[in-house]
């Protein structure tokens, strides 16, 4: 598990969930971990400054 990930699920849990069990905080961290693989592909593409939005549909 990803240190960075660790570390700000342990203080988001410590602020916002402190009585939450040692279970449950492993089964967050874990949902953390694969919300992070998920969005790897997408951070990963490069994206230049010439790239534009595909255009709003209008019916």
């Amino acid at each position: 598990m990803s240190s960075s990930i660790d570390a700000y699920v342990e203080a988001a849990l410590a602020l916002h969930f402190p009585a939450l069990s040692d279970e449950a905080a492993a089964r967050v961290k874990a949902q953390f971990v694969r919300i992070a693989q998920l969005a790897a592909p997408v951070l990963a593409y490069h994206v230049d400054a010439d790239d534009e939005p595909a255009p709003v549909y209008r019916p």
